[in-house]
């Protein structure tokens, strides 16, 4: 694995662990009213769906694939790569687009989308390793 696809997944993994304690003890009405915790969450989604793209590309990169033109389609291009779970992560996309436009209203739900996720998105790391 190159140098930069480490410090990825070494990104990925330790914003997955801050994800999972910040949100610990927070529910709907919580994410609502605290605006700083509302603005961890959001930015932690952001983060974890990027590095997931970034890391998407740097497969397709070793393998002298092209990059598609959107995030979705580079997490899906690595279907020959990961498998199934690119299929699984890659609808993660339009959660991220949702809650970094600030769509209040459904913001909550992909925060919640994105925690139910997680194991699959740590399948994709372990299987990107390989």
């Amino acid at each position: 694995m190159n140098q930069r696809l480490n410090r990825l997944v070494s990104f990925l993994s330790e914003t997955i662990d801050y994800f999972l304690h910040k949100i610990e003890g927070v529910d709907r009405d919580r994410y609502f009213a605290d605006r700083d915790i509302r603005n961890i969450l959001d930015k932690s989604i952001n983060d974890i769906i990027l590095c997931i793209v970034d890391i998407s590309e740097e497969m397709l990169k070793g393998h002298k694939r092209n990059i598609p033109e959107t995030y979705k389609d580079t997490i899906l291009a690595c279907y020959e790569f990961v498998g199934d779970i690119a299929l699984k992560i890659a609808p993660l996309v339009k959660h991220r687009n949702e809650t970094i436009h600030q769509y209040l209203k459904i913001n909550w739900q992909n925060v919640i989308t994105v925690k139910d996720r997680l194991p699959d998105i740590r399948e994709f790391i372990g299987k990107q390793k390989k």
